[in-house]
Order: C-alpha cells, then sequence, then structure tokens
C-alpha cells in the first residue's frame, strides 16, 4: 500500500493538533487534510480529529471536527485559500461529535445553504423523539443518546447544545439511487464503531476511512442490545441488531474494507485520528492494521474468558480485572465498561458464555467457538453508495 504523497502547508504540535497537510494523489486529485483540536481531558486524548477537503469539480469537506472546532476550521481552510462557500457539499464519516460538532457552525456561516450528505441511519438518529424516548435513557436527547455510554449528567453538561442544534439540520441521506457525489467517488456504509459509518474512496487512489481504522489505537465498538433502544426510528431493511451495530457488524465492515482496499495499486488510507502522533506520522497499510485489530478482539474475547471461567462477573468487574487502572480513570469507566459488554455479547452469541442474570456472566466451559464466528465474518456483500 501506497504511503501518500504529503506536503505540510503548516507545521503544528506533536500530536498533530492545528497541522494542515496536502494531499496530492497520482489521478492529479488533491486533499486538503485540516487537523482540528479533540481532547476532552489528560486521561483521554486521541489525537486531533483529521478533517479532509477532497478537490476536484464538486469540492466537499469530510467531517467538521468537534463542536468547539467549527470556526478553527473555517480559518484553516480559509489559510489554504478556501472558504465554506467553495464547498459543493459536506459529507459526515459518522455520527459522534469530534466529527459532526463543529457542522452548525459550518452550515450556519453559509447563511443555512449548505449541503450535509450522511448514511440514512444518521439522519434518524440525530433527530429528538420526545414521546417514543424509552424509559432509563437520555430523555430530551436524540436517539443516538439511547446508547450513550456517558453518564446523563455528563451528557446535560456538555452535549445538550450540540445535539440540539445537529438535529435541526437537514440531511440529504445516501440511498441506492443517488447521483454520484462526484466522478471517481464511491461511499461505503461500514457500520461497527458507529452505525452510520461510511468510508469514502476516491480514485481508487484514497480511502478516507474515518474512525474504523486508526492506527495506534483501537476503535470502540458498539452492542447489539443498542438496536433494542433505536430500532423505532431507523430505517425499515434494518431488521437484525447485526446489521448495524456490535463486534459482529464491526468485524465485517473491516472485512468489506479489506475488499475494497486489495485491488487500488498503492492506495492511501487515511484514517480519522493519529494521522501524524507524537512527532509520527502513522501510514497505514490496510490488510496488516485489519488483521491487527481482528487479532485484537480475539485476544480480548480469550483474556475475558479466563476472567469470568470460574465464578460469573459483573461488566464492570470484568473491566476492573482488565484494564490498567489509569484507563478507568473519570469517564474511562464508562468506555471500558461498553467495550467488555460488546465482547461479552459476542461471546454470547458462540456460545463461550452464558448471561446468569442481567449483569453478569460466566463461561460456558465450551471454548473457542468465539474465534470460528469472528472468522467466518467475512462473508457478505458491500454496501455502496454513489
Amino acid at each position: 500500500m501506497g504511503e501518500p504523497n504529503l506536503e505540510i502547508i503548516r507545521p503544528g504540535d506533536k500530536s498533530g493538533n492545528d497541522m494542515i497537510v496536502k494531499i496530492a494523489l497520482p489521478s492529479g486529485r488533491d486533499l486538503l487534510a485540516y487537523a482540528t483540536k479533540n481532547q476532552y481531558s489528560e486521561e483521554w486524548d486521541l489525537g486531533p480529529t483529521w478533517n479532509y477537503l477532497v478537490l476536484g469539480d464538486r469540492p466537499f469537506l469530510v467531517d467538521t471536527g468537534g463542536r468547539s472546532q467549527g470556526k478553527n476550521l473555517l480559518a484553516m481552510m480559509a489559510h489554504t485559500g478556501r472558504t465554506v462557500h467553495d464547498l459543493d457539499f459536506i459529507l459526515l464519516s459518522h455520527g459522534h461529535e469530534d466529527h459532526d460538532g463543529g457542522l452548525a457552525e459550518i452550515v450556519g456561516s453559509a447563511g443555512g445553504n449548505m449541503i450535509v450528505k450522511a448514511h440514512a441511519v444518521y439522519e434518524r438518529l440525530i433527530r429528538i423523539y420526545p414521546s417514543q424516548t424509552p424509559d432509563g435513557t437520555h430523555q430530551g436527547f436524540p436517539a443516538s443518546c439511547r446508547h450513550c455510554p456517558m453518564p446523563e449528567s455528563f451528557s446535560r453538561k456538555w452535549c445538550r447544545e450540540y445535539h440540539q442544534e445537529r438535529s435541526e439540520l437537514a440531511i440529504d441521506c445516501f440511498n441506492g439511487s443517488a447521483a454520484s457525489p462526484d466522478s471517481g467517488i464511491e461511499v461505503f456504509h461500514t457500520p461497527g464503531h458507529s452505525p452510520d459509518a461510511v468510508a469514502v474512496l476516491v480514485d481508487r487512489e484514497a480511502m478516507l476511512v474515518g474512525d474504523s481504522v486508526l492506527p495506534d489505537i483501537t476503535p470502540h465498538p458498539t452492542r447489539e442490545s443498542f438496536f433494542e433502544l433505536t430500532k423505532d426510528v431507523l430505517p425499515a431493511e434494518y431488521v437484525e441488531a447485526q446489521q448495524l451495530y456490535g463486534l459482529r457488524a464491526y468485524i465485517r465492515s473491516l472485512n468489506v474494507l479489506r475488499r475494497i482496499s486489495e485491488s487500488p495499486a498503492n492506495l492511501v488510507v487515511l484514517p480519522a485520528h493519529r494521522l501524524y502522533y507524537n512527532g509520527t506520522w502513522n501510514h497505514l497499510d490496510p490488510a496488516t492494521r485489519i488483521d491487527e485489530l481482528i487479532g485484537h478482539h480475539i485476544t480480548r474475547c480469550a483474556d475475558i474468558l479466563d476472567i469470568i471461567r470460574h465464578e460469573p462477573r459483573t461488566t464492570e468487574e470484568i473491566s476492573r480485572a482488565y484494564f490498567e487502572p489509569n484507563l478507568l480513570k473519570g469517564v474511562g469507566i464508562n468506555m471500558a465498561n461498553n467495550e467488555v459488554a460488546s465482547h461479552c455479547e459476542l461471546l454470547r452469541i458462540s456460545g463461550d458464555a452464558v448471561f446468569v442474570d442481567e449483569e453478569r456472566v460466566v463461561a460456558t466451559g465450551i471454548e473457542g467457538r468465539f474465534e470460528a464466528l469472528i472468522r467466518d465474518l467475512g462473508e457478505g456483500g458491500d454496501q455502496v453508495y454513489s
């Protein structure tokens, strides 16, 4: 796989914050990459969000950074001689705050006359359904918050205005009959990390993978149980949890991305985090990195089985036995519990574990099925949106 032809337009700090880079593709198309800050606390640093301006006959921006970064992103665009009025549309890789948080500000700077493209699942999940919010979930928040791992106190402090802003936006949804956004552009649905996640293939020379494939860190998965919390608002074609949520969906998406990356020569893979981090460029070979990610989930399932082998454990007990204490500080415990629950779901589906009540899980003594299940998830067709 190819290493990008990079030109640093503006340097950033050692993590890449505020860096601007031009990426030249062999076809002659250029991409501009803008690294917007994305650090919520000292304990939780993914590195900046990399937002990509894809140039061409119909220039478009992929992602808009976090909620406090819209104005900064516009300033970075201005540094490269671009304004919001040069954009034909904005395309969202998925609906997490560090990717669409700056969206409302950027759309507002265009006078509200900006086309925003996203997967149809995104459009359904950003809306607020006051009469349909299930008990025990974030009341007064959109459907996406029904499965947020953060405590409601966190959401009410940091997220309310963000959710209100994006819930009012018009979205041009991807579907099988949509017109091509530009010659040479293909968009693939890659759920698992987020049910609405997409990857963007540019001229079969570069692939923008959002958070689905990251260097150095492993994207956290969703859980299949989230489907029950959102199925009432999802498009009708989604009838099974594994179509959108959980480790099964995520690993299938990884295999879709692997197949996409097999045929183009010297494909450049551009992640949404840690393209540059700790003073180092992280160039991705997709096949190698996807194998590492799948291997990581196999190892984690095996480790969880060891923890629950002799007695039932709750997800939090497993998290505290598995993760280093420094990773569980603050909201880290919420993220850890979510990841453990996702792996326990897959162990239950494979038959290697069973839930003895609503909170505890224990090994069945029949081991090894989870690995076979994971390795069999490469089958299935690609879902392509143009």
